[in-house]
């Protein structure tokens, strides 16, 4: 992307391992800048304490928007378990310039796995470059390596992985000027 800058905001507490893996490991997909913005708290008015879970179109309006969304982006992690519509849970959501994840359900012990740090950034990272691609206007893929692929499960997420297929990597060559490493054969 052409001086793509991507800005990590922690929303309420957050494990700061993800954060850093984020940093890290998402300039090898987008090419990217990655800056870690100070957190921010999570708004109780999104919460719904009978499901015990935050409402995640409302916390990803509370993102601030990039001023041009065509080499800013913003990528919201909480560690709160989210919900959006009729989906019980979700992994993440976006709009236009701005993304939200949530880490609650990427963890392998929340399965019934021992705790695996790399399995946890695998699907961290998949899930951070799955809403940044609809954050940049992608949308979901049918191929089901594509990080566009829709996760309706954890397995999903595990299967897919951070990469885009070669017509998601091609659109967005297109589309935002993106000259990443090679698609995902």
């Amino acid at each position: 992307m052409k001086s793509q800058r991507i800005t990590v905001i922690p929303l309420g507490r957050v494990d700061p391992a993800p954060l850093a893996w984020l940093r890290e490991d998402i300039p090898g997909i987008f090419r990217a800048g990655v800056e870690k913005s100070a957190a921010m708290p999570l708004s109780k008015r999104h919460f719904y304490p009978e499901r015990d879970q935050y409402l995640a179109d409302g916390v990803l309006s509370e993102l601030p928007s990039p001023p041009d969304t065509t080499t800013e982006l913003s990528l919201g992690i909480t560690g709160v378990d989210l919900f959006s519509g009729r989906m019980d849970c979700v992994f993440g959501i976006a709009c236009t310039g701005k993304a939200l994840i949530s880490t609650f359900r990427l963890r392998p012990e929340l399965y019934g796995g021992a705790p695996n740090l790399k399995v946890y950034r695998w699907r961290v990272l998949t899930e951070a470059v799955h809403e940044l691609g609809h954050a940049l206007g992608l949308s979901h893929c049918e191929y089901p390596g594509c990080a566009m692929y829709f996760s309706n499960w954890i397995g999903d997420t595990d299967r897919k992985g951070p990469e885009f297929c070669y017509r998601c990597r091609r659109w967005l060559e297109r589309v935002v000027g993106e000259d990443s490493p090679p698609a995902k054969k």
